[in-house]
């Protein structure tokens, strides 16, 4: 007789660990359902502006020309003060402090703070191209992360009178950015060499 009862006894634990390890397969299951329809409705994906003889491009993966576009138009954004540098350099960090690294971003209110001593923030400025987009500009270091070369020109005017005209050579680095903030999905890390003065030859 006790050796039915254990045998009932053990049975009936046997079923109750299935029922478990089957539940416990069904929220797995849903789990893992829920993570990849959600992965399919987001895809970060880099197209280049020249289409003319096609192009493969991966989700998730970026191009040489989307960060050179990316790097040139958050530069540029940084560096055009339409009225004062004391009044829009400040603003503009503060509109693009989600397309620079934290570490950069640091650097930046550092620079505000150097030009303003130095009385370098008291003018309006504007940035040209002085060369236009080559793949040579572009250096794809890896897990896309890039070294980008602007070559811009800085015109400065006090009271309209220009003061600088200048040409220089911007190495930066673009990385990616995955902040919720940042909906291009890439940020600037500041310099990936120390700008330079461009001389004519």
């Amino acid at each position: 007789m006790s050796d039915t009862r254990h045998g009932i006894s053990s049975r009936d634990s046997h079923i109750w660990s299935l029922r478990i390890a089957l539940i416990l397969s069904f929220i797995m299951i849903g789990a893992l359902i829920g993570v990849i329809f959600s992965r399919q409705n987001h895809f970060t994906i880099g197209i280049p502006p020249d289409l003319s003889q096609g192009a493969l491009v991966k989700p998730g993966e970026f191009q040489k020309s989307t960060a050179y576009v990316f790097a040139l138009h958050v530069w540029r954004e940084l560096n055009d003060w339409k009225i004062s540098g004391k009044k829009d350099y400040p603003a503009r960090v503060k509109v693009y402090e989600c397309y620079v690294t934290p570490s950069f971003h640091k650097w930046l209110l550092s620079n505000i703070e150097q030009k303003d001593k130095e009385g370098e923030l008291d003018r309006a400025r504007r940035t040209t191209l002085v060369s236009p987009f080559r793949e040579a500009l572009v250096t794809h270091l890896g897990a896309n992360t890039f070294s980008v070369t602007l070559d811009i020109n800085l015109i400065e005017d006090i009271k309209n009178r220009e003061v600088k005209n200048i040409a220089i050579r911007y190495p930066l680095r673009v990385v990616p950015d995955y902040r919720s903030c940042n909906r291009f999905g890439m940020s600037l890390d500041g310099f990936a060499a120390e700008p330079s003065r461009i001389t004519s030859e």
